[in-house]
């Protein structure tokens, strides 16, 4: 009997061990899966059959996975690749009228009809703000035009005025520059893809910014127009506080003939006030002129 154990012990150890569950489960996923494995592996970076097996246990799961998934590194890298890939531009960047809304006519218009025909009709509460400041500008030559707040939303122009696209295209009709500052960078992305070579963006913190741009500009804007941090209706001090430190960052851009403007200043049910309560203030103490006073407050220094 004992023989018999020993010889039945010694045929058993020669079979090859059985896979395990998991084993079986692995071959399964590469046979039936293989090409979405090989996806899923790019887009986690070499863990796609984890990925899989959590999704076939938990198909409910799938948003919060795919979330996951979106905000990983591999992702990141992937979507730079695509965006960077062969991107040489070999002409100027030409101002993109359909991404704001505007019909394709109002790319021949110079821009005092376009604003008319086109713009004037569609800023609602900021139309007289802006026809005053392009008043203004035209005593300048070859304006240079400093921007906090990029356009954000395309074809938004009673909502945020899309005052980057406007400051674009004028300058571009007399020669001038635009540099437009904001923190965020899809707002950064939308005004680069509105406008044209004439408008720069800058990617930072507005005050750093035109503190920096006021060390090397080397002249004084002809307009610095401020609308970055948005205004809380029911607490409007931050927002007019970072608006006049943003004064204070400017003020080698600062000189004679330069258009101050901020936007939000008188806001129903707030009133005035809003974004340049502090500004109005300040502006007031140094005998600025009022050149418009509405939605928008627009002064004008002297000599």
């Amino acid at each position: 009997m004992n023989d018999d154990l020993s010889i039945k012990g010694a045929s058993s150890s020669t079979r090859p061990p059985r896979a395990s569950g998991a084993g079986r489960r692995a071959r399964s996923l590469h046979k039936n899966h293989g090409p979405i494995l090989a996806l899923l592996d790019k887009l986690t970076g070499d863990d796609g059959e984890a990925t899989l097996g959590r999704l076939m246990q938990q198909p409910e799961c799938i948003d919060s996975l795919a979330a996951e998934i979106a905000s990983g590194a591999s992702i990141e890298r992937i979507r730079k690749r695509a965006l960077t890939l062969d991107t040489m531009i070999s002409e100027l960047v030409e101002a993109d009228f359909a991404y704001v809304g505007l019909p394709k006519e109002a790319r021949d218009c110079d821009f005092r009809t376009g604003f008319e025909t086109y713009l004037r009709p569609v800023l609602g509460k900021r139309a007289q703000g802006f026809a005053a400041i392009f008043e203004r500008l035209d005593r300048h030559t070859r304006p240079f035009i400093v921007e906090t707040g990029s356009l954000r939303i395309p074809d938004n122009w009673e909502g945020d005025g899309q005052s980057t696209f406007q400051f674009d295209w004028y300058a571009r009709t007399r020669h001038g520059s635009v540099f437009t500052i904001d923190i965020n960078p899809a707002s950064i992305d939308s005004a680069r893809r509105a406008c044209s070579g004439t408008t720069s963006t800058i990617l930072n913190d507005s005050v750093a910014a035109l503190h920096a741009l006021g060390s090397v500009a080397g002249r004084p804007a002809a307009l610095i127009y401020l609308d970055s941090f948005d205004l809380d209706l029911e607490n409007p001090v931050p927002s007019a506080v970072h608006h006049a430190m943003e004064v204070m960052a400017a003020r080698r851009l600062i000189g004679e003939g330069t258009i101050i403007c901020v936007d939000d200043f008188d806001v129903p049910p707030l009133g005035q006030g809003g974004k340049g309560l502090i500004v109005d203030q300040f502006m007031s103490s140094i005998g600025a002129e009022v050149v418009y006073s509405g939605y928008q407050k627009v002064w004008q220094l002297s000599g």
